[in-house]
Parts: C-alpha cells; structure tokens; sequence
C-alpha cells in the first residue's frame, strides 16, 4: 500500500506544470480561529537564548542564489551533517543514501566513508528535473533504499523512511545556516528523471532534495 501511495505521488515534468498552475491558482482561506485551540489560557514558557536557537533563526530558505561555488571544506561540512550517525534510523537499517550535483557532475556520498565517488556529468536538463528556475550550485538528493526495512517492519517503515529523511534534512539545513549558506527544499523533483541521471534503479526512492548555495547579499 506504502507502493501505491509513492507510486500516486510521483512526480515527472508533467506533474511539475500541472503543480506550478495549481500553485498561481490557490487561494488559502483566512482562519480566523484555531479549530484546535483550547478554551484554557495558554501559559507562556521561557523561550530559549543558546547557540542552537540563534542557528535555527539563521536558517534561510531561499531558491536564488549568487555564483560562488562552494569550496570543498564547506561541502565536507555540509554533508557530513549526515555522517557520525547522526540520524536515527529504525532497527539501524540505514536505507537513506546520499547524492548530490556540483560543479557539474553528479556523485555519490559515501556517508560512512565521509568521501565523494564521481557518476558522470550532470544533465544538461538538471533545472527541468529539479523543478528549479537555475542549477543551483549544489543540489543535495536524499534516496531511499527501503527493501530491507519493508520486509522487517511492514507497511510502518514507509513512516520511517521519512522520518530518517526529515532528520538527515534538518541537519543538512542547520548546517547550511552555520556555513551561512542559504538551502530549500525542493517538492518537486521528477523522480524517474532524476534516478536515471543517477545511474539508479527505478524501484528506489527520491525521498528529497536540497538547493544549496551562496545567498545574494
């Protein structure tokens, strides 16, 4: 069933248009009240003041950026925000994979080794996949490899996936505000598209992607 929901959310070109018109026609409706606000007054409680909390108000989400690449300490930095078991994963699987265009290549990170293996160049219609107006200049994209997890946990491991995906996101994205770079994550992304720019099988999934770059100052 967790096949049918990923195979009904699949995204390719078309899907992309459709999205952007769908996007310039919507309307949200004001909410005037919480329908899930209780009648209690609320308590208020000390809001945090330490290094972490000013990280989180750094954080940028931004899909323009200027065209400064980034060096190769910063990219060591970004992706190791994925290394060093900083995710949590069900059962300790690990069915995430990591990676990511730069410079115009498409490569592999290696998250256990912390290393970079080369694919081949990016294609030349990257923008169109991605959903994005330009290349950005790093791109990072979150797969997964769920096989194993299915057979051990069922259906269940289609909501641990994501919730692996979303903390390996939030840590890219934190790191991305300590490097004060500037990242957004791109719902877009048309997945036989980019799996094949990959060299990937069909059967894995796109869970994510990250625009990543320089911000315009």
């Amino acid at each position: 069933m967790f096949d049918d929901f990923w195979t009904a959310s699949r995204y390719s070109p078309l899907h992309q248009r459709r999205l952007g018109d769908r996007l310039r026609d919507f309307r949200p409706q004001p909410e005037l009240i919480d329908p899930l606000e209780l009648p209690s007054a609320p308590v208020p409680l000390p809001r945090p003041q330490d290094r972490l909390q000013k990280l989180f108000q750094a954080r940028r989400s931004t899909r323009e950026f200027s065209g400064k690449p980034l060096t190769d300490k910063q990219l060591g930095t970004v992706l190791g925000a994925l290394s060093d078991n900083s995710c949590p994963s069900a059962g300790g699987l690990n069915p995430l994979r990591c990676y990511a265009f730069v410079h115009d290549r498409a490569v592999r990170y290696d998250i256990r080794r912390h290393a970079l293996q080369d694919i081949g160049p990016a294609p030349a219609n990257l923008a169109e996949i991605l959903g994005t107006p330009e290349v950005p200049p790093l791109t990072i994209i979150l797969v997964l490899t769920d096989k194993d997890s299915f057979e051990k946990y069922g259906e269940r491991a289609g909501r641990f996936g994501l919730i692996e995906v979303g903390a390996a996101a939030q840590s890219i994205c934190l790191r991305l505000a300590e490097q004060k770079l500037g990242g957004c994550l791109l719902g877009g992304v048309a997945d036989s598209e980019m799996l094949h720019a990959l060299g990937l099988p069909r059967e894995l999934r796109v869970a994510t992607a990250i625009a990543c770059g320089h911000m315009i100052t």
